[in-house]
């Protein structure tokens, strides 16, 4: 089930979810059909912060595949939950510098709800 486009957690797994910066197909070109926010630019750093209630156990800004879509390095953070009481949203914080000059700070926050299946 999911909740705003993200898909539920089930108490008991740990489960990704991903802040995609660059265009949703993937490009970063910084061409004017780029809507991404990166724009050309890539992630510098970045922190995810997680509420109280549920576990960050990892997270990177690594190459990944989405639903087919590949994703390049520093272009996506993708951070693992586990844990959360059934029935619960948490709303995870994603804070990102990028790469160019001068460098932008951007934030976005994603609803992580939490459902035994």
């Amino acid at each position: 089930m999911a909740h705003d486009g993200v898909a539920a957690k089930d108490p008991n797994s740990i489960e990704p979810y991903f802040f995609v910066w660059c265009d949703r197909d993937g490009t970063n070109t910084g061409a004017a059909t780029d809507d991404g926010e990166l724009q050309g630019a890539t992630i510098a750093s970045y922190t995810v912060t997680v509420p109280t209630g549920i576990t960050k156990t990892t997270d990177n800004k690594a190459a990944v595949t989405i639903h087919g879509i590949t994703y390049g390095i520093n272009t996506v953070v993708t951070y693992w939950v586990s844990g959360g009481t059934d029935g619960t949203d948490y709303d995870v914080n994603c804070q990102i510098v990028t790469s160019d000059s001068p460098p932008r700070t951007l934030e976005k926050t994603m609803t992580v709800p939490v459902r035994s299946q």
